[in-house]
Formats: structure tokens, C-alpha cells, sequence
């Protein structure tokens, strides 16, 4: 026996050893015949089997949980009634055991070559693909899946993009990728991509019989969603043919006739909604089907619809769909004109419905529609109201629906008001006798309403107890058979984490509830206290003992006196007056007193006006809007509000044409309001045309004025806002012109009169929409904030910076806002590029392709978003500063991410919180120099490629920012400045200008410094112009004819003299020559300068002015021209950039293709070749088989 359990030890222990050095030789680094089949069984029959199963659960629960509305067009896949791209969370098992086979079995090392192999054709492509484990393309299959839908179509579509890239040499799972990302384009509504791809698809020769039912299903719902259905119909026929689920082609063909009724070939869509009909079909479908016939009904009288929607209205069967049915009445009685009929049946819908969901509103919605052409208001209102909470903002009334519901919301407040003020009125000025007689038939109506509806409840009280009865008979007869007296519950519904999705969701688990619930309490009305049998019974103690069951520790005693505090205020004397069965309840809202009838007619004027307001400007309804201002002339001729009164009826009957009446509107404004705010405007001579063009008018200048503040063009700015004041001063831009007025003494660094304006605007216009910016500016200002003291116009994007020092804002507690400098927190990493400048596309796959390469394991979220003027594509997924820093500083390296991106793409990495909290209010100029400053060790390269101007531009909106010009304009103007000077101010000695603000110095310099060292070649240019044209103004002042000629023949040369001295200053040494030119400048100004002076004095006013006057015209005349030259070259060099960059991308895509082309033609061949192959081995099997055939037979004769 020793023997015998020594050997078998040295067995087990050399199976042990051996299973060890299998797994140890198993690694996903190795690549041997053993290792992929390992990897490859492992993969296959344990984690992709249990992923697999759990993404068929989900999937199943998932298609459970939606139900169809069948009422609208039923989509082929059902829609999400989620957000886009929002996770439902159900796939996450499938998700991250597919990642998890991925890392663990994944083989993409190359094997060891078999030199004897090298001429094999098919060896050599098997060594060039990517991935080598057999099985893994299911499970990047499964996993792209999985993502799609769980809603992440981005993610999806970046999934399945790696997989065409690394079985690139496999057309199936090329296509059937391609085919899922035109769905998901379809889904997010990017239709141009996703018609893009299934072009190509069609280009290459379709898909193999394999995916031909999914292309066509993915075809139709692309064509269904373009709102294309005449060339979705084949592909949908298609598509059911071969469709296996059940309920899938009964879905289909019901779209099927839905698509043939929305192109009106009503027999074809009879016959499609006459297949969904079927014995195993939902009674749903079968109702809606028959109901779609029925509308399908061409006959005049329609008779026979009328028939049938009779009878089916009065089966019990179809008690839920109740209010389908006379909703489809209504419409065949509106089809007939019978409105008095439609309209009852519409309301016969809304009442029988059970359901309150998308089928009774849209019974409210065209109930709604009749009452509102027939200005009915009061009565649409409710049911636009209720209608609305249950539309989607997709459906195509929605926007009726919303804006109706929110107008007529208003209305119907101020009419109610109206009706009740008059009735209070008219009841209180009745003789005493009359109006008691009117509040008790009103106290014995409510009384009368009361029993009839306390005899309801005691008619409902019965059946309740009677289903109780049955239903404790139901329960003892359960007890006999099985003793576990348990209540019943419904199961719950588990998902694939095992845990139960939102309850209501569900509709299975909701049925499953329901029949529980009927079981243990039989059928309940929905009301409070539904457990008890006398409802009536129910007071104070009860709600203590309820108290006691569910409260906790001491707040026991604190909850009985407070109900005993109830108990006691319940049980006093009801007061007369809360008594809706006295009638002094009724005598106290009565205006019988001269204050009170004053207060109910202040009621009533202020609703008339809104009234009228409300018809003219949101209903468009003139007569209405007429008939309630007259109303509230007639009724209250001294309303404060009779200046907008008669505004308001000028502009209605000016939009009406009637002159005559518009004529009397505007002699009582300028008679009657003389000083008003409207007399001037309508008593200008075009008053007409001035409110006729009012809207474009005030767009148009305030565009300009807008324009000309980005310019630093403050004449322009106040001359518009000064136009708009008298033109308009009560159009809702007036605090947006007055806003832009305020800013340009910003430009001008006049804080006195900034804040006198802002002061103005803050009072004038407190509900504007700009009063908060004014308001956040003028706080500044009071704080002790000062403009900066350069004096310069303030022309930037960031307002901050118009104040001295400000380097960063003030937080909302009054502590300095400034970015965090935490690392241990998540990043965010931004990819930022000008619109229309890169592919959204391209570059979405550049980076997933690269994040797949080179980061199995960790996963990205990719996004795109907008922050004017930039578009981002944002990857997350870095849970640390040190995360981005690595990612970063593999994407620098020459094979980096960083190295295939266009360059116009701008790389910043930000935390969260930053991007968040901080960056929206400093901006993104502020945030790079923070990095810079803080991060340059780490991110070297990154640092280097923002060394260009290009990424500096600010990005904030105008209307909330003042920047700084740049220095060389502001020196340029310092030297007009200074020119001009001795020119203006006669009789004073000459001004130098402004001195220039030095510079620190860094290290000793003992060059003489000069005004050539200060000024740019630009610069040095301007100032010469400028000593040409003093030049001028001496030779004017001397001799004024000679003068003026030579000024006309030396301005007609002009370009030509200046291209030739533009040519020698480039032959001769630029800092003699312009230390020399400055020199003599500097003298020249000085001398010219003083001379003028004392030839003024002698000379003739009128000539110098004159002279001085048409020299400086023709001056500014040629900066202009020069100004736009210089700014038109701009625009042509830009063009020429942006076509550059096109015809670029263009080449690059032409490129593209061909290479596609080129590949697409080498894999036909290869095909070709492998088919031959197989042929040529299909032939030698055979004659193999003959061969052998042949040798059997002669065997058998040689045995015989």
C-alpha cells in the first residue's frame, strides 16, 4: 500500500508541477502554438461565455423596458428615452469582463519565423496581422456592442474604428463594424457621416449575404430618420424577410404601413397594417392596426368607420385605449365639418382616458386647437396646460403646444380676474334682498354637490367592502392549500450587477406588482387612507397611533402634543367667516365699500391693459387687442396707463393701415403727452418710416456701434447711441446702446463719467439683462478699482484687465480667485482647434487609435465641446497630475500622439475643478501663463509649442471685457501726438510727447539709446509721413499757391516716391540711416514748428486754416487708403492660408482614398489568388479521392 500512495503522490505531484509550467508558459507576452490556444480557450469559454450571457440579459431587459408608442411612427430600433450618450449602466459586467479578457489574453507579439515558411504567402499574411489570439475578435466585437448600448456611441464608435484598423484584413468584421458606427451616427443624428459610410459600403460592393438583413435594417432606420421613407420601403421589406424575433417583424410591418400612409398609398398600407393582425400578435398592435385602417377610410360619408369606432368603444376589452378611439372620432367628425361633434368626442376622449399619457393629450391638443380658432381662450388654456407635460420636445406641436400653453397661461389669469372683479361688482351693488337670495341658491347648489358626491363614496365604499369580502375568501382558501401565510410580493427585477433597475421603468415588474397588490387587497381606488373601510372615521388618534408606529426614540412625545394642539384648534367653534355654507363667507368678498370697489378697479384696469398686450404682441390678434384697450379707455379714462394705451393702438392700426385712426392715436400723444417719451419721436416728419423699420434700424446701429467699439471708434459708439435716444429711446436695445456709450469713456480712461453712465443705466433699466454686468463694473469702480493709467483705448476681451493690477477676479466670499495647484485630482486633457479647420472625425480616430495602441488597459472618454472661438475634443480618464504627465510625455516622443496632429491643434492639460470653476472666468491666456510659470519643468515640449502668437488670442465675449492696445499702436499715436502738438496749440512752447515707459534693465548698457532704438521701422515710417506733411503746411503758409500746387503734384506721386525710398533704405545701413532721419526729424519739428508760429501771426488766419485744413484731409485720406491696403493684403494672405490649409486637406484626402483604393484592389486580388488556391486544392483533393476510390476497388477485386 506505501508503494501504492508513493506513486500516486509522484503522479499528482508531476500533474500539479505539470499544469504549473503550462499557466507559467502561458503568458500573453509569449506567441507560440500552446500559448494561443490557451489564451483562445480561456477567452472563449469562460470570460467572453459569461460576458456574452450577461450582455443577453441586458439587451433582453432593456428591449422589455420600453414600450412603443403606437400612435406615432414606431422607429426600427427604438428609440432611447434617455439623453444622448447618457449610460443606462446595464452593460457594465459585459463592458469590464471584455476588457478584462482583452488584457489578459490579448497576443499581439510577434511569433518566432519559420524560415522554411518565408515563400508562403499565406504564413506571411498570418505573421503581419495585429492580433493573434483566435478568438479576441468576438470579444472586441462584444465589447463595441456592449458601449453602443449602453449609450455611449462615441466610446462605440471609437471601439469599433480599432477593430476595422487591426482586422483590417478581414472584410466581414470590417463591414459588420461599419455598419454598426452608421447606426451610432444615425443615433447621435450625425447623418451625414453615417450616410457617408453606408455610400462607401454601396461603392465597395455591398456586404456578403451574411450582413445583408443587418445592412438593410441598418439602411432603413438611416433613411427613416432623413425622413426619406419612399427609398427606406425596399430596405425595410428586406429587412423582415429576414428578421428571426417575433415581435421585431411585427414592429417592422406595423412601420411598414405607418411609412406607406405617411406617402398616401392607402392600399398598400391596408395591406401592411392587415399582416401585423395574427393570433400570437400583441392585442396592442392588433388594436392600433385596426384603428389605422380605420383612418385609412377614403368614403365620404364614413359611414362604416363610424360604425366600427362605435363598437369598439363600448368593449370592455378596449376600456384602456378609450381614448384613441374618440379622439379618431373627432377627427372624422372635424373631416365632415361637424365641429360640435368633434369637439364632444375629443372631450368624451380626454375624460374616458385611463391612461393620462400621450393619447389623451393629444385629444386636449386638437380639443385645444378648435377652442383657440374659435378665441374660446379660457376654455383652451387647461388644455394646452395639461397637454404639454406629456410631449417630448421632439414631437413636431411641441412648440405650438409650449408657446400657446405659456401665452394663454398668462391670458387666462388676467380675464379670470376680470370676470370675478365684475361679478364681485355687479352683486354687490344689488339690492340687499336680491343679492342674499343670489349667495344661498349659491350655499344650497354647494350643498346639493356635496351629497351627490358623498353618496359616490358611499356607493365606492361598498364595493370596496365587498372586494374585501371576496378578497379574505380568496386569502382562506390560499391558506388551506398552503399554511405559509405570506404576503405576496412581486419578484424583483435583477440585472446583470444584481441590482434592480428604476421600479417604474419596468413593465413587467409594474404588472407583476399589481396582480401582488390585487391579491393581497383586492381592487383599490387611488385615494388616501385606501386600507381603511370608514374613511370618514379617520381623526387625530389615528394619526397619533401612526406616529407611534413609525417615529423613533423621543420624538414620540414631541409628535403627540403637537397633534393634541391640532385636535384642540380642530374642535373650536368654526369661525362664520371660513364657512363656505354662511353667508357672511360670501358678503366679506364683496366690494361694498368705496375702498374696496377702488382696489377691485385698479384690478380690473391693470388686467384690461396686460389684455391687450398679451392679444397684440403674443397672439397677433388686433381686434381683440383693439376691443381691450377701448374697454379700458371707455371704463377708466384716467388710467395711468393711457400714454402706452394710445401707443399701443398708433402701432396696431399703423400695422393695420388705417391711417386715420393712426393719425388720431399720434395727435394724442403729441398733444395730450407732450413731454412724454413717445410725443418726440411720432412728431418727427418720417415718424412713419422711422417705427415701420424700427426693428432692422436698431440692429443695424447697434451691429455698427458694436463694430465700432471692437475698433476703439468712440464717435461712432456715442453718435449711434445719441441717434437711438432720440429715435428710439423705449426699444428693448436702448440698455445695450447705453452699455456701449458707457464703455467708451472706459476706452478714454474717464472713470468720472464711466460711472455717472453706468450709475444711469443701473437706475433707468434695473430688469435688463446687461444691468448685472453694469452693476459688477460699477462696484469695481466704488471698490477703489482704477483704469489703467496708460490712457490708451481699451479695445482686449478680458475686462480684468482694465483695471490697474487686476491680475485675477474677486470670488463671489471676497477671496482672490486663482487656480488650484493640486495634483492629486483628476485632469482633463483639451485638444483645442478653430472651427471648420480640422476633421471632427479624423481626429477623433487619430486619438483612439493611438489610446488603443498603446493603453489596453486604461480607457478614455472622448467628447466634444465648444468654448467660443474654440472647439475641444475632451479626454478624461486621467485620475492624477502625474496620469496626464506620463500621457503627455509619451504623446511628445517621435511615435507620440503629438507628432500625427495637425499642428493648429492646441494640447492644454487642466484639472477638473480649473476647467470647471476657474478657466470660464479668467480665460484661457490667463491659464497658460499660469502653467508656464508653474509647470515648465515638467511639460518642456508642451511649453515650447505654445511659443507662438497664434494661441494668445483672447477668447472672451465683447460685452463683458475692455483690453489694452497693443504698444507699437500706442507708440505710433504718441508720435502723431507729438507732431501735432506745436501745430494745435500755437503760442506755447513745443511739447516733446509722452515720454516712454522704460523698461526694466537687466544688465548695463552703455550704447547711446535714441529715438531709433525706441520707434520701429513702422514707426519710423508714420513719423517721416508726418514730417512731410508739416513740410507741406510751411510751404502753404509761405507761399499758398506754390504751395498748394506742389502739395497736389507731390500727394499724386506719392506711391511712387515712397516705393523708391523704400528701395534705398534697404541698400543703405539701416541704423545710420535711421539715426540720421530721426535726428533731423526730432530738428526739423522743432524749427518747422517755431517758424509757423511766427508766420501765423503775420499771415492770413483764414489761408493757414484752410491750407491746414485740406493738407490734413489729404493726409488722413491717404492713411486710410494705405490702412485698408495693409488690411485687404491681410484678408488675402489669410484667404490664401485657409485655402492653402483646404487644398491641403484635400490632397491629403485624395491621398487617402487612393491608398484606399490601392488596398482595396490588393485585398481583391488576394482574394482572387486565395480562390484559385482553394480551387487548385479542391481539384487535388478530388483526385485524391478518385485515387483512392480507385485503389479501393482494385483491393476488393484483388480479394475476390
Amino acid at each position: 500500500m506505501s508503494q501504492n500512495n508513493l506513486v500516486r503522490t509522484l503522479y499528482i505531484g508531476f500533474g500539479v508541477l505539470f499544469i504549473l509550467l503550462i499557466t507559467s508558459s502561458c503568458s500573453n507576452k509569449k506567441n507560440t502554438a500552446l500559448t494561443r490556444f490557451y489564451h483562445s480557450v480561456n477567452t472563449r469559454y469562460n470570460i467572453h461565455y459569461n460576458a456574452d450571457i450577461a450582455y443577453k440579459e441586458a439587451l433582453e431587459a432593456k428591449e422589455k423596458g420600453r414600450e412603443d408608442n403606437l400612435s406615432q411612427l414606431v422607429y426600427i430600433f427604438p428609440k432611447s428615452t434617455d439623453s444622448l450618450g447618457a449610460s443606462s449602466g446595464n452593460f457594465t459586467t459585459t463592458i469590464d469582463k471584455t476588457t478584462k479578457a482583452i488584457k489578459l489574453h490579448s497576443i499581439t507579439a510577434k511569433p518566432k519565423r519559420d524560415p522554411d515558411r518565408r515563400n508562403d504567402a499565406e504564413y506571411q499574411a498570418w505573421l503581419r496581422q495585429k492580433e493573434y489570439t483566435p478568438f479576441m475578435d468576438q470579444v472586441w466585437l462584444l465589447l463595441a456592442k456592449a458601449e453602443f448600448q449602453d449609450g455611449n456611441y462615441l466610446q462605440a464608435v471609437s471601439t469599433f474604428l480599432y477593430i476595422t484598423k487591426i482586422y483590417s484584413t478581414n472584410p466581414e468584421i470590417v463591414a459588420e463594424c461599419q455598419l454598426w458606427i452608421a447606426r451610432a451616427y444615425t443615433e447621435m443624428g450625425w447623418m451625414y457621416e453615417a450616410g457617408d459610410i453606408l455610400h462607401k459600403i454601396e461603392i465597395a460592393g455591398g456586404v456578403s449575404e451574411k450582413h445583408k438583413g443587418f445592412y438593410a435594417l441598418v439602411k432603413a432606420n438611416y433613411l427613416v430618420y432623413n425622413n426619406e421613407y419612399d427609398a427606406a420601403i425596399p430596405q425595410l421589406e428586406i429587412a423582415i424577410k429576414s428578421e428571426k424575433n417575433k415581435h421585431q417583424k411585427t414592429r417592422m410591418k406595423y412601420l411598414l404601413g405607418q411609412l406607406y400612409a405617411q406617402l398616401g398609398d392607402k392600399a398598400k398600407a391596408d395591406k401592411a397594417f392587415a399582416s401585423v393582425k395574427g393570433m400570437s400578435t400583441p392585442y396592442k398592435y392588433t388594436f392600433n392596426a385596426q384603428l389605422r385602417q380605420i383612418e385609412l377610410d377614403d368614403s365620404p360619408a364614413k359611414t362604416k368607420a363610424l360604425s366600427i369606432l362605435s363598437g369598439m368603444s363600448k368593449k370592455s376589452r378596449n376600456k384602456e385605449y378609450l381614448d384613441q378611439i374618440y379622439t379618431t372620432l373627432g377627427d372624422i367628425y372635424l373631416e365632415k365639418t361637424d365641429t360640435l361633434k368633434a369637439i364632444e368626442s375629443y372631450k368624451k376622449g380626454v375624460k374616458e382616458s385611463t391612461r393620462n399619457g400621450y393619447d389623451k393629450a393629444i385629444a386636449q391638443i386638437k380639443l385645444g386647437d378648435l377652442y383657440f380658432l374659435k378665441r374660446k381662450f379660457v376654455l383652451a388654456q387647461p388644455c394646452y396646460s395639461e397637454a404639454l407635460p406629456q410631449l417630448n420636445k421632439s414631437h413636431h406641436d411641441y412648440p405650438k403646444v409650449a408657446l400657446r400653453s405659456s401665452v394663454l397661461d398668462e391670458l387666462v389669469v388676467h380675464v379670470k380676474v376680470v370676470e370675478e372683479q365684475d361679478s364681485l361688482q355687479y352683486i354687490a351693488q344689488l339690492p340687499e334682498e336680491e343679492r342674499l337670495h343670489i349667495i344661498k341658491d349659491k350655499i344650497e347648489h354647494l350643498k346639493k354637490e356635496e351629497a351627490k358626491r358623498q353618496k359616490e363614496e358611499d356607493t365606492q365604499r361598498r364595493i370596496e367592502e365587498r372586494q374585501e369580502r371576496i378578497s379574505s375568501w380568496d386569502d382562506i382558501n390560499e391558506q388551506l392549500f398552503d399554511q405559509s401565510n405570506k404576503t405576496p410580493v412581486a419578484p424583483p427585477v435583477i440585472t446583470q450587477q444584481g441590482a434592480a433597475t428604476f421600479y417604474f421603468y419596468n413593465e413587467q415588474a409594474v404588472n407583476q406588482g399589481k396582480i401582488a397588490f390585487q391579491q393581497q387587497w383586492g381592487n383599490r381606488k387611488l385615494e388616501d387612507d385606501w386600507r381603511r373601510r370608514n374613511k370618514r372615521s379617520t381623526g387625530i388618534f389615528d394619526e397619533v397611533d401612526a406616529a407611534q408606529e413609525t417615529d423613533s426614540l423621543n420624538t414620540e412625545v414631541h409628535r403627540i402634543k403637537e397633534l393634541q394642539a391640532q385636535n384642540e384648534e380642530l374642535n373650536k367653534p368654526k369661525n362664520a367667516v371660513d364657512d363656505v355654507y354662511s353667508v357672511e363667507y360670501y358678503l366679506q368678498q364683496l366690494p361694498l365699500t368705496p375702498e374696496a370697489i377702488t382696489e377691485s378697479n385698479v384690478l380690473i384696469e391693470d388686467a384690461l391693459y396686460k389684455m391687450g398686450l398679451i392679444y397684440k404682441d403674443k397672439l397677433q390678434d388686433m381686434d381683440l387687442a383693439i376691443d381691450a384697450f377701448n374697454t379700458n379707455i371707455h371704463r377708466f379714462p384716467n388710467t395711468p396707463n393711457l400714454e402706452e394705451i394710445y401707443y399701443q393702438l398708433f402701432l396696431i392700426y399703423m400695422r393695420l393701415g388705417d391711417n386715420n385712426m393712426m393719425a388720431t392715436y399720434r395727435s394724442k400723444l403729441m398733444n395730450e403727452f407732450a413731454s412724454g417719451k413717445y410725443a418726440g419721436p411720432v412728431s418727427q416728419p418720417d415718424y412713419e418710416w422711422n417705427f415701420r423699420n424700427m426693428a432692422s434700424l436698431q440692429d443695424s446701429l447697434y451691429n455698427e456701434a458694436y463694430k465700432a467699439y471692437q475698433h476703439a471708434d468712440v464717435e461712432t459708439v456715442r453718435r449711434n447711441y445719441t441717434a437711438m435716444n432720440t429715435k428710439y429711446p423705449f426699444t428693448d436695445l436702448m440698455p445695450n446702446f447705453t452699455l456701449l456709450n458707457a464703455l467708451t469713456y472706459a476706452q478714454e480712461r474717464d472713470a468720472g463719467n464711466l460711472e455717472a453712465n453706468l450709475t444711469d443705466l443701473v437706475k433707468k433699466y434695473p430688469k435688463s439683462d446687461i444691468t448685472p454686468l453694469a452693476g459688477e463694473i460699477l462696484e469695481r469702480l466704488k471698490s477703489g478699482k482704477i483704469l489703467l493709467s496708460d490712457g490708451s483705448p481699451v479695445t482686449g476681451f478680458d475686462w480684468s484687465k482694465a483695471y490697474q493690477g487686476a491680475d485675477s477676479l474677486l470670488a463671489s466670499k471676497g477671496k482672490t480667485l486663482q487656480y488650484s495647484d493640486t495634483l492629486d485630482v483628476p485632469y482633463v486633457l483639451m485638444l483645442m482647434f478653430k472651427p471648420k479647420t480640422i476633421d471632427r472625425n479624423e481626429l477623433l480616430y487619430q486619438v483612439a487609435d493611438y489610446n488603443f495602441t498603446n493603453y489596453v488597459i486604461q480607457t478614455f472618454d472622448l467628447s466634444f465641446d465648444t468654448d467660443p472661438p474654440y472647439e475641444v475634443l475632451q479626454m478624461k480618464g486621467f485620475n492624477s497630475f502625474a496620469a496626464i504627465r506620463s500621457y503627455l510625455s509619451k504623446a511628445y516622443s517621435k511615435e507620440g500622439l503629438i507628432q500625427h496632429l495637425d499642428t493648429a491643434i492646441l494640447v492644454v492639460p487642466i484639472s477638473t475643478d480649473n476647467y470647471i470653476n476657474v478657466l470660464p472666468r479668467l480665460g484661457l491666456e490667463q491659464y497658460m501663463a499660469y502653467f508656464r510659470e508653474h509647470y515648465s519643468e515638467q511639460f518642456p515640449q508642451l511649453i515650447a509649442s505654445w511659443s507662438g502668437d497664434k494661441y494668445m488670442e483672447s477668447t472672451q465675449p465683447i460685452e463683458i471685457a475692455v483690453a489694452v492696445e497693443a504698444k507699437e499702436e500706442s507708440k505710433a499715436k504718441e508720435l502723431e501726438e507729438l507732431a501735432k502738438e506745436p501745430v494745435i496749440i500755437p503760442q506755447t512752447p513745443v511739447v516733446s510727447g509722452k515720454p516712454v515707459q522704460k523698461q526694466p534693465e537687466t544688465k548695463v548698457n552703455d550704447k547711446q539709446i535714441t529715438g531709433d532704438d525706441l520707434l520701429s521701422k513702422d514707426q519710423l515710417q508714420k513719423a517721416e509721413e508726418i514730417n512731410e506733411v508739416i513740410d507741406d503746411i510751411s510751404n502753404v503758409v509761405s507761399n499758398p499757391v506754390d504751395g498748394i500746387k506742389s502739395l497736389f503734384d507731390r500727394y499724386k506721386n506719392r506711391e511712387k516716391l515712397t516705393k523708391e525710398e523704400k528701395q534705398a533704405l534697404k541698400e543703405e545701413d539701416k541704423l545710420r540711416k535711421e539715426q540720421e532721419k530721426q535726428e533731423k526729424a526730432i530738428e526739423r519739428i522743432r524749427l518747422d514748428s517755431i517758424n509757423k508760429v511766427e508766420k501765423a501771426r503775420t499771415d492770413s488766419i483764414a489761408s493757414v486754416e484752410k491750407a491746414l485744413e485740406d493738407s490734413i484731409k489729404s493726409a488722413n485720406k491717404q492713411a486710410e487708403e494705405q490702412k485698408r491696403m495693409e488690411e485687404k493684403q491681410k484678408e488675402d494672405a489669410a484667404k490664401a492660408a485657409v485655402k492653402a490649409r483646404e487644398d491641403a486637406r484635400k490632397q491629403k484626402e485624395a491621398d487617402r482614398k487612393q491608398k484606399e483604393r490601392e488596398q482595396k484592389e490588393r485585398l481583391r486580388q488576394r482574394e482572387k489568388e486565395r480562390k484559385e488556391k482553394e480551387k487548385v486544392k479542391e481539384q487535388e483533393r478530388k483526385q485524391k479521392e478518385r485515387e483512392a476510390e480507385e485503389r479501393r476497388k482494385q483491393r476488393l477485386k484483388e480479394k475476390r
